[in-house]
């Protein structure tokens, strides 16, 4: 979606960088924004079979329905790329001063830059796969102009500029610097038509000094923020290579670009050892994404019912999941397998001539192709929360999803536990029991301040919460072992379950 403004600027007083923008970045009627609905406006009865297969493979890419987080999430997004443009205001006297001393870094390695009085904000979000991260973010930026022209201005200073108000990367797969630098220059340029990453005397410098030039490139197009996607343990694992990626991103938001990491909490773990600053990426908010709960308002409320009312099929399903329990079982709260599950099983259900979609269909389209077994244990795991199935997969952090799950004490339930054995107040399980339970829908506001609360002290004393643990017991005593051993205890239980569960999925006649 481009932009283009030919003339002078009429409002020399204003911000050149929002002039365009500005109203794209209101939250105002957000939800409304971000959602995307495919089946708007068709009558399902009169749809041939080619256009009903069509609309099933729309499903996972096109349609969204904004939740709780979703909102959160790009409500910070929009605020820190209109924070950023202020701070950047080209009609500023300092602002352009700024800029000039940005400009006569060129040709110095990336250590040995000054580091300028402030900084741009910066966000990060984690999460395992299937969320929905990139989604999210990409559907918030989609709904910005990526590129506006912009004619002369005696205000800025300028007689042309063409700006990008985002640009979304991956992490190259290595780790390496050069890899990702060359990932931004040529993203830049499908964004705004330059062919910067096809000058030789860009691409034949060192990485040090071709992040610098990076850096002055950003700046001198206005980029509003720069997202940084696909940050895994496997491709930032440590060594010089990822401490060089680290200095780099530290250094943008210095120039004042901000930026968005997203990635695998291993990977984003693996990024936090290189230095206590690159504590400053999460100055616009660190979002931690898990797989939604089987009675989580943005699972029972939002994504369950839209996934439920995205049906293809000549007929409306006779099945009643008013509280998306049928559907968690078959994507234990990931979105990805959610709408995976609805397009597998309306799509066999075309595919052997029927009306509407049954729970055969749903138990065959889980059994078949469309699913992996690995697949199928991923699901399973955070179904049951059964960390042990988890186990297998390098990218997912299971022990801490097992003391997520109150599989192994954590700090806060060693407190409680100290608190009601040394008389303190605590509820019984019968006032517990009796305490009716009434979901509501929360502002963004409650949910991201219960989420602080939540994870104020969580990762900080993760490592010392263990070893106090550890040095209170009895050398007899299994937890002295380690959250392996606590696990395997319990072996018998888990598996227990999951015997339950995968008998539960048995199709008919198995």
């Amino acid at each position: 979606m481009d932009n283009t403004v030919n003339k002078p600027s009429q409002c020399p007083s204003g911000n050149p960088f929002l002039d365009r923008l500005d109203e794209h970045l209101s939250t105002n009627n957000l939800e409304e924004k971000l959602q995307s609905w495919p089946l708007a406006k068709l009558d399902m009865r009169n749809l041939d079979l080619q256009s009903r297969h069509d609309l099933l493979d729309r499903l996972q890419e096109q349609m969204f329905e904004p939740t709780l987080t979703s909102l959160d999430t790009a409500t910070r997004l929009y605020r820190m790329i209109r924070r950023g443009y202020i701070g950047r205001d080209p009609t500023l006297v300092q602002s352009r001063a700024r800029a000039m001393t940005i400009a006569r870094c060129a040709g110095k390695d990336l250590r040995d830059l000054p580091w300028l009085p402030c900084s741009a904000k910066g966000m990060r979000i984690s999460g395992v796969t299937g969320l929905g991260k990139s989604y999210e973010i990409l559907r918030a930026l989609k709904q910005l102009p990526q590129k506006i022209e912009h004619g002369k201005s005696y205000a800025a200073d300028w007689n042309h500029l063409t700006q990008a108000t985002w640009l979304h990367v991956a992490m190259s797969h290595d780790g390496s610097i050069g890899g990702l630098l060359l990932q931004i220059l040529t993203a830049l340029d499908l964004a705004i038509g330059t062919s910067y990453s096809l000058e030789r005397s860009l691409t034949n410098l060192s990485n040090e000094k071709l992040a610098v030039h990076v850096g002055i490139i950003l700046i001198n197009h206005g980029v509003g923020v720069l997202v940084i996607d696909e940050i895994q343990k496997r491709n930032f694992s440590g060594g010089t290579r990822g401490g060089l990626a680290a200095t780099f991103f530290l250094r943008l938001l210095n120039f004042g670009v901000p930026i968005v990491l997203m990635g695998n909490p291993l990977g984003m773990n693996s990024l936090d050892t290189f230095s206590q600053d690159m504590r400053r990426v999460g100055s616009a908010g660190s979002i931690e994404m898990h797989p939604l709960e089987e009675t989580d308002y943005d699972f029972t409320d939002c994504i369950a019912p839209a996934l439920w009312r995205y049906n293809v099929m000549p007929e409306p399903s006779p099945i009643s999941d008013t509280n998306g329990s049928l559907l968690f079982k078959y994507c234990g709260g990931i979105r990805d397998y959610g709408a995976r599950i609805r397009a597998s099983s309306q799509r066999l259900a075309l595919d052997m001539g029927e009306s509407f979609v049954t729970e055969e269909h749903m138990q065959e389209a889980f059994y078949g192709p469309d699913f992996s077994q690995r697949d199928r244990d991923l699901i399973t795991g955070f179904r049951d929360k059964n960390p042990i199935i988890l186990q297998q997969f390098e990218d997912i952090p299971w022990e801490f999803y097992a003391m997520r799950w109150g599989l192994f004490p954590s700090q806060d339930q060693d407190k409680q536990s100290s608190l009601t054995k040394s008389g303190g107040v605590s509820v019984s399980v019968q006032e517990k029991e009796s305490t009716p339970t009434v979901k509501a829908r929360k502002s963004v506001a409650q949910q991201a301040t219960e989420t602080v609360k939540r994870n104020r002290t969580r990762k900080e004393n993760q490592e010392t919460s263990r070893e106090k643990i550890k040095s209170t017991l009895e050398s007899s005593d299994i937890r002295r072992d380690g959250l392996q051993e606590y696990l395997i205890s319990s072996l018998e239980q888990l598996r227990s379950s999951e015997s339950r569960g995968n008998n539960d999925f048995q199709p008919k006649g198995a």
